[in-house]
């Protein structure tokens, strides 16, 4: 058996965000990953002479004081990054929209009432609201730790009666409050897909803090992902903590009340002082050599959430004769929406009609310039779109011809799609990869291929997210299940697994180890 000060499972950045932060403090860390890359969602991989990341496009939160900038100056390194285009960050399309979503909060209101100025009533209610929300989100998290309430901070709660009253919301129910046109909600959900839901289902506390996150700053590392990613592993290293690779953790050893150990790659591990779970909260119950320490309703609280929903991804390699700039593609994403009615569209393609989706396209080669993601004047193209994980998984468990024939027509429907913007696409496409939910499943270790782990819902966010403690004093949880997605959301989770633990805070380390291009 080897000893270590803590045992984390899993190398996605929730995992590697706490290990690296506990190594930062001269605790002995052990990382379990399954798959042979760090990173998660985060990880870069190669086809060809074309570099793609996984699953994510774009961040937020790298200045110096938020989240993503307050970890790197704690573990003491530097990234340099890009801002996407001041202008626009976001383009939304669909039919008889064209609208560029600029940064900054101010900025984007009014540029909606120039657009929109018949509209500036609606307007005005939506942007006071979202202003509003955001503003008492903010105070409250600085007033208490959502994750590890005292019995005094429930006292503070009359003060956020406000957002307490609109915990349930949607953002359709604000739409509906504050009669905006169709159009109109076409536009303030066009980053629909950062959520992965309609506006009907989405968690207007959710969705107010993703447009307000963005609106704030909008990033790409300059020199991609895979960079970001490394210089955590190399944090971890220099710290004397290990990431074991293609190790997956087989079981967690459980009894009398605590986690005893876990067994990866046939070897047993222990942990002085806690267990931190970047799995799956549902798998990490699985993995649990006796379940049955839980009690009944702990085993229902980390097992009975709804998962968010699966995507179907597209990576293009095009060559020298593309120029993104002629199809209007550069320093930003586009949204395309086949009709306005996203609720609709959503409801279509999650019940298995992906004919005609609608789809997020990013051009990385536009975002950052430095050497790797491709041959020198080529680019890159990762285009994406939600879908169901049901069809895909029955097919390749029962048929893996009829599923990779389904893949292939899905592929096409997408790309039906991507030549609405670009009709000469094929002419360019040196290289194309492609994969399903059980793609997303097998190699980044999500069940059902589900994106932002529990589905971001009324019912499932704020005080009932699962947060990162358990019924077992010495096993956390640090994955988007846990705490919120994104790559600031689990570095944050990280972060504050290890406040929690240690006790040690990590955010008011105030030198600047950022750089903003």
């Amino acid at each position: 058996m080897e000893n270590f000060d803590y045992v984390v499972l899993g190398a996605g950045l929730g995992g590697l965000a706490a290990a690296a932060c506990l190594t930062r403090q001269g605790n002995r860390v052990a990382v379990f990953e399954k798959h042979y890359l760090p990173g998660g969602c985060c990880h870069t991989f190669d086809y060809g002479e074309y570099s793609f990341c996984a699953d994510v496009h774009y961040i937020s939160q790298c200045q110096s004081d938020r989240a993503i900038g307050q970890f790197l100056n704690y573990i003491e390194r530097d990234v340099a990054f890009n801002s996407l285009d001041p202008d626009c960050i976001d383009r939304v399309i669909a039919p008889g929209i064209d609208f560029k979503i600029p940064l900054g909060w101010e900025t984007f209101r009014d540029r909606l009432l120039i657009t929109f100025p018949e509209e500036a009533i609606a307007i005005s209610r939506y942007c006071d609201e979202i202003e509003q929300i955001h503003q008492e989100i903010h105070n409250l998290v600085r007033s208490m730790h959502w994750y590890d309430r005292k019995l005094t901070d429930w006292l503070n709660l009359p003060k956020y009666w406000h957002l307490f009253s609109k915990r349930d919301w949607t953002l359709q129910d604000l739409y509906d409050r504050v009669g905006l046109s169709p159009k109109l909600q076409t536009i303030l959900a066009g980053q629909s897909g950062d959520y992965g839901l309609p506006p009907k289902e989405i968690a207007l506390m959710t969705h107010t803090s993703l447009v307000w996150d963005y609106s704030e700053g909008a990033f790409y590392p300059k020199h991609h992902f895979k960079h970001f990613v490394d210089v955590i592993v190399e944090a971890i290293a220099a710290g004397g903590g290990k990431i074991e690779y293609s190790t997956p953790v087989e079981q967690i050893l459980v009894s009398d009340g605590k986690v005893r150990g876990i067994i990866a790659g046939g070897i047993t591990y222990h942990a002085e002082k806690a267990y931190i779970s970047d799995l799956d909260p549902k798998l990490t119950v699985e993995l649990m050599s006796n379940s049955q320490e839980l009690s009944q309703r702990e085993r229902h609280r980390l097992t009975d959430y709804e998962y968010s929903a699966s995507t179907f991804n597209i990576y293009l390699g095009l060559d020298s004769r593309f120029d993104p700039q002629r199809y209007g593609i550069g320093n930003w994403n586009i949204w395309y929406y086949p009709t306005e009615d996203l609720n609709q569209e959503y409801q279509q393609q999650l019940a298995g009609n992906l004919q005609h989706p609608w789809i997020f396209v990013s051009c990385p080669t536009m975002k950052s310039d430095s050497p790797g993601m491709a041959p020198a004047g080529h680019h890159v193209l990762e285009i994406v779109t939600v879908c169901s994980y049901e069809p895909f998984k029955q097919l390749h468990d029962r048929d893996l011809k009829a599923y990779k024939a389904n893949k292939r027509q899905v592929y096409q429907d997408m790309m039906t799609s991507v030549r609405d913007l670009i009709p000469d696409i094929d002419d360019y496409a040196r290289m194309k990869v492609y994969g399903t939910p059980t793609t997303s499943e097998y190699y980044l270790g999500q069940p059902q291929g589900n994106i932002y782990g529990a589905k971001l819902i009324p019912k499932q966010v704020g005080l009932n997210r699962l947060g990162y403690m358990t019924e077992l004093p010495n096993l956390f949880l640090v994955g988007a299940s846990a705490g919120y997605p994104s790559v600031p959301g689990v570095i944050s989770n990280g972060m504050d697994v290890v406040e929690l633990i240690t006790g040690q805070s990590i955010r008011r380390n105030a030198k600047t180890a950022v750089a903003m291009k």
